[in-house]
């Protein structure tokens, strides 16, 4: 059997257009439909549009609204009023914002009530800018509460400009998917940033987003194979009293900039840099975070195979209920606690920790797994601070099969149920060891069936993993790697990044 997390991650590396989520409970029984089951391809990218035979609108200071499919090219100022679409559900409409200022008093600029596609194209070194005054007064039956607001699919592209803002609402919300090919956007809103339910797809643009809410959201949490947010490029500036990018079944970032800070406000109760309530993959990007929650979280699995990350939180830099697995990257976390999970492992990357408490911890978060750090490869830097810290700490197990480890502090190592060392470079306090240091080691590994899966050359015995234990270790697989498992603003600014 293999796991679905596997088979998505090797897809994403592998650069194709689609991948999987898993459920919590079962297997991948079909590759092919497992590679089908996501679509990460950015149709909609082409941001051209005929002239001839589009239709002009000037906005004046009444609705404009749009019943047949086709191209409509847009100027001028429109005043207490809306752009209202609503088309046949198999029909398409492309509208193209052309210096367009749209006040639209209280409610949406653009709602786009019905159709197939709706592309809406920033034309060529086009400023558009949309603004509300007031909470919504409600149209029909559906909850309309961003600037722009869509029940269809919802593509943006083009190389202009979109400046949107509000003291009351969200920025742009698709209750289908938000994909978003270019262009430059200015957003200022009380609520979210940028939401697209089933799915948040961006491949480019530039972003500047202050939200009191989540800046970038997918949420949909009845579809196993909706809820994502995939992210290949673009330049990202994001502040938040929320969580800056949140996606329920899966976040994933292949590349971009991003310079994210959040800040407690009272419009929410978690303010993490990035967050899934199952798996968030990075394998490329540069990432600088500064949080006072979490830096990166998920309540299932964190996998880091690419990267330039540098982490400030006041909490955990990286935070995983179950398996945080790190392959490569540069990475660079200063927190409370470096890096937490259930298991924890790394097969390679440079990696330097600054902690006041523990630099990696792992502890029983979840029954999957015994609480195990393993290093398989990579440099890796820790400096704790004084007091009751430990630079590796274990509820269960440590392992070091290669890699080096260069850690600082007065207790560099603690596992509770015992150490193995097989191989590898320890640097504890500058100085070469030949064993791991027994802080507070209990002992060996004897009599606990099930052989480790990781990628080093151990030889020992792992605790708590069978031949198959559910949704843990896969014996038919040479990488470790696991499955999913459920699970005004106020605040500061780090400096000297």
């Amino acid at each position: 059997m293999k796991r679905m997390i596997i088979i998505m991650i090797a897809l994403l590396l592998l650069g194709g257009c689609n991948t999987v989520i898993s459920d919590n409970t079962s297997y991948a029984d079909d590759n092919e439909e497992a590679a089908t089951a996501y679509n990460l391809s950015f149709d909609g990218s082409d941001a051209s549009y005929e002239v001839n035979g589009s239709t002009y609108i000037t906005l004046g200071d009444e609705d404009v609204k749009i019943t047949k499919a086709g191209t409509y090219i847009l100027q001028g100022t429109l005043n207490n009023a809306s752009i209202i679409v609503e088309v046949d559900k198999s029909e398409d409409v492309q509208l193209v914002l052309d210096n367009v200022t749209i006040n639209s008093g209280d409610f949406a600029g653009i709602y786009i009530i019905e159709g197939d596609e709706i592309t809406i194209t920033l034309a060529d070194d086009s400023v558009n800018t949309i603004s509300d005054s007031g909470s919504y007064t409600q149209i029909d039956d559906n909850s309309v509460d961003a600037l722009i607001y869509s029940k269809a699919d919802l593509i943006i592209n083009g190389n202009g400009t979109l400046i949107l803002s509000s003291a009351y609402n969200h920025g742009i919300v698709s209750k289908d998917d938000l994909i978003i090919t270019g262009g430059t956007y200015d957003i200022d809103v009380a609520g979210q940033g940028l939401s697209g339910k089933d799915c948040l797809l961006i491949q480019d643009g530039n972003f500047n987003i202050v939200a009191g809410k989540d800046a970038l959201k997918s949420d949909n949490s009845e579809d196993e194979y909706r809820g994502y947010i995939y992210i290949s490029g673009g330049d990202f500036k994001i502040y938040t009293g929320a969580d800056a990018i949140y996606g329920y079944n899966l976040v994933n970032i292949e590349g971009g900039s991003f310079d994210i800070t959040t800040a407690k406000s009272s419009n929410a109760d978690s303010y993490k840099a990035i967050k899934s309530e199952y798996a968030i993959t990075i394998s490329g990007g540069d990432i600088n975070i500064d949080s006072v929650d979490d830096g990166i979280h998920s309540n299932g699995d964190v996998t880091i195979t690419g990267g330039n990350l540098y982490i400030e939180s006041d909490d955990d830099g990286i935070h995983a209920d179950a398996l945080v697995q790190i392959d490569d990257g540069e990475i660079t976390i200063i927190a409370h606690e470096g890096i937490e999970g259930t298991y924890v492992l790394i097969n390679g990357g440079n990696i330097n920790i600054t902690a006041s408490d523990d630099g990696i911890n792992a502890a029983q978060k979840v029954n999957t797994y015994t609480p195990t750090i393993e290093v398989n490869g990579g440099y890796l830097t820790i400096v704790m601070g004084s007091g009751d810290t430990d630079g590796l700490d274990s509820n269960g197990y440590i392992i070091v099969n290669g890699g080096t480890i260069d850690v600082s502090g007065m207790n560099t190592f603690d596992a509770e149920l015992g150490s193995e060392y097989n191989g590898g470079t320890i640097i504890v306090n500058g100085s070469v060891v030949d064993e791991i240091p027994e802080d507070m080691m209990g002992g060996g590994f004897g009599g606990f069936g099930g052989q480790n899966h990781g990628q080093g050359n151990n030889s020992g015995q792992m605790p708590g993993f069978g031949e198959n234990n559910g949704y843990g270790w896969d014996t038919d697989d040479d990488e470790s790697s696991a499955s999913q498992f459920p699970g005004g603003f106020s605040g500061h600014h780090h400096g000297g990044h």
